[in-house]
């Protein structure tokens, strides 16, 4: 149990800095040119020249380590919910730092998100413990995940793929395409720190299965970060945000019931749906919200 606490604690704090870097980043993106009416070496040096977005790149970087530790500590199944949270970070910082209105069904929804972590915090069980590297490592080797994900790379370059054609949904569809790539990521990174959780950091390293493991989340990190650069671009803050949020409270589902054999009980997935369906409030009512002049 004093695991899974850690774990939901330091998620919380997590996905705070990542929306609070959300919205610097996007305040930072908005300023410069598209990205996608340059050569990409030139938009990479824009934005690494951009300050504001360089603090918001360090608060996003450090959140995935918590993230990390978090993953090492809880479920994945548990962890993951909680980014709901972080949309109360991203409404506020989204109010004061890009001018973005938010109205009475946004409120609503602010409260449905807060009022479904406490109730997971309530409802939390401890975590699956595994009893050796072998048995983690066995979740990944069987058929039905190899072929899981098989049909995640296909959904996401399908996403871009279509993303690149239909400009009005272009900030929702590279959004989605961030949250799954940030999902398969999060799915080897449960792998990687569950072992330095069993054997501690040293050793892991010993372990030939630990590199690929580590490559493939780092793969996903970096694939989900530049789609969402996109989507900032492409959309505003209170849309593509709480989309990603929501698809990364949801799309965990399926992979961690077919690669962990993870499941929640029903009143944990009642509180999962409460935050689900307080992200989806957000979105919907911040989508035709006009920003102050």
């Amino acid at each position: 149990m004093d695991h899974t606490f850690w774990g939901v604690t330091i998620m919380l704090a997590a996905t705070s800095m990542t929306n609070v870097g959300a919205v610097l980043q996007k305040k930072a993106v908005d300023r410069l040119p598209p990205f996608d009416q340059q050569p990409l070496l030139a938009s990479v040096r824009a934005v690494l020249r951009a300050p504001l977005w360089l603090v918001g790149w360090l608060l996003a970087s450090a959140a995935i380590l918590l993230n990390m530790i978090a993953l090492g500590l809880a479920d994945l199944s548990l962890i993951q919910p909680l980014n709901g949270f972080g949309l109360v970070v991203l409404a506020v910082c989204s109010r004061l730092l890009l001018g973005e209105r938010l109205g009475g069904k946004a409120l609503a929804g602010i409260a449905t998100v807060i009022a479904g972590v406490v109730a997971l915090g309530l409802t939390v069980l401890p975590s699956r413990v595994f009893a050796s590297p072998g048995e983690l490592l066995g979740c990944y080797t069987r058929s039905p995940t190899l072929l899981l994900g098989g049909l995640w790379l296909l959904a996401i370059l399908g996403l871009t793929a279509v993303a690149r054609r239909q400009a009005r949904l272009a900030g929702l569809l590279f959004a989605l395409a961030a949250a799954a790539c940030s999902v398969a990521g999060l799915v080897f990174a449960k792998g990687f720190f569950g072992l330095v959780t069993l054997v501690e950091i040293g050793p892991t390293f010993a372990l030939p299965a630990a590199y690929p493991l580590l490559g493939l989340l780092l793969a996903g990190s970096i694939a989900a970060l530049l789609l969402q650069q996109l989507s900032f671009q492409k959309g505003r803050a209170v849309v593509v945000t709480p989309a990603f949020a929501a698809a990364s409270v949801a799309l965990p589902l399926l992979p961690v019931r077919i690669v962990f054999a993870e499941g929640l009980p029903g009143p944990a997935a009642g509180a999962c749906a409460l935050i689900l369906l307080g992200v989806v409030l957000l979105g919907s009512s911040t989508a035709q919200a006009p920003r102050e002049t």
